[in-house]
């Protein structure tokens, strides 16, 4: 089985760069796009909202939908004063400033279009009442994604780490990844089509009428509920569980091609 295009995929560089980020750490210093980010009275809101947000630390943010951006914070004072937050190219993202040390976390509160892509590092949390369309989710660290009205054509999902997603509603395809110990809960999540990569132990939970094809590799495990049509290959003691029954080992596959050379 070949995981060398799953572990590109959900790369850490590699979804910073499809979200028009780049991402630089250095003796805990994070920078975004070569800049340390504003305090939010200096940020512009006047602009076209974002599409995109990516999350670097502790903090709770709340997603509220509409077409011009608008954000609030609560909690301690000094805690939100160290908050940065950097809006370019579509995407707005929210950090911790470098001399911060730590502190209780605070929850910022973001209207905006439904995301179109969200990134989640650290150990904070995002709340969403919608997603776009076509949306993609990047979790990274121990934080967690929580989007309870999902509803359109795609959902792509990675989570690389001991991170968590919730979500509940429908997409005619799912793409899923989970490389580590994170999980997807999914399982108020119904989808037409999905395919599922493993690495690790992480686990995973959703609807299906259709076709799943999963991926595993160690001792992860997938859920599947409905009469879905199942198929799986899998390296160790990783399980594909369908309430229709029993998976299907799938064929073995061609050779994977050599890899490429790194783009980041």
């Amino acid at each position: 089985m070949h995981f060398g295009k799953f572990i590109r995929t959900v790369a850490p560089l590699a979804a910073m760069a499809a979200m028009g980020m780049a991402l630089t750490a250095c003796d805990g210093r994070v920078t975004i796009n070569g800049e340390d980010g504003k305090k939010l009275s200096e940020l512009d809101l006047g602009g076209e909202a974002p599409r995109k947000l990516a999350l670097f630390g502790p903090d709770t943010v709340k997603v509220s939908q509409g077409d011009k951006l608008a954000i609030t914070v609560d909690g301690d004072p000094a805690s939100a004063e160290k908050l940065r937050f950097s809006l370019k190219d579509g995407t707005l993202a929210i950090l911790r400033t470098k001399d911060w040390t730590g502190g209780p976390a605070v929850t910022v509160n973001v209207t905006m279009p439904a995301p179109r892509e969200i990134a989640q590092m650290g150990s904070g949390r995002i709340e969403t009442a919608a997603l776009d369309r076509d949306a993609k989710v990047n979790l990274m660290g121990s934080g967690d994604v929580d989007a309870q009205g999902i509803s359109g054509d795609k959902l792509e999902l990675a989570v690389l780490g001991s991170g968590s997603m919730h979500g509940a509603g429908a997409v005619k395809e799912l793409e899923l990844k989970v490389m580590g110990s994170g999980s997807a809960d999914l399982a108020a999540l119904r989808t037409d089509k999905a395919e599922v990569d493993i690495l690790g132990s992480g686990n995973a939970a959703f609807a299906s009428d259709g076709e799943v094809k999963a991926k595993i590799m160690g001792s992860g495990s997938v859920t599947v509920k409905g009469r879905a049509r199942c198929t799986v290959k899998s390296v160790g003691s990783g399980t594909l569980t369908c309430e229709s029954g029993p998976a299907t080992p799938a064929s073995d596959e061609p050779a994977a091609p050599a890899p490429e050379a790194s783009k980041f």
